[in-house]
């Protein structure tokens, strides 16, 4: 990102063969949720994942106060901020 590489924890769901990103960024708190936002991964034709962080979206939390959202892990929190995907909202 931004000329730097970066490495983020990515967790596989095996029955459904999907894969899903939890992270946090320059944005978290201020203009996007702060425990983060969710996106869910696609294997591409060649076997590599595909990441787009146009999809990515608010957890459960962000909609209903009586929902808890894990903490994205540390590791996942970039020091970019990515301006895509759903923001916070009122």
């Amino acid at each position: 990102m931004d000329g730097d590489s970066t490495q983020l924890t990515v967790y596989k769901d095996t029955d459904r063969n999907v894969y899903f990103l939890p992270f946090a960024d320059g944005t978290s708190e201020d203009e996007t949720d702060g425990a983060g936002r969710y996106l869910d991964l696609h294997v591409r034709a060649d076997g590599k994942l595909q990441v787009d962080f146009n999809y990515a979206y608010n957890p459960y939390c962000a909609y209903n106060a009586r929902r808890s959202c894990p903490l994205t892990p540390f590791g996942n929190r970039l020091p970019v901020s990515i301006r895509d995907g759903e923001k916070s909202f009122k």
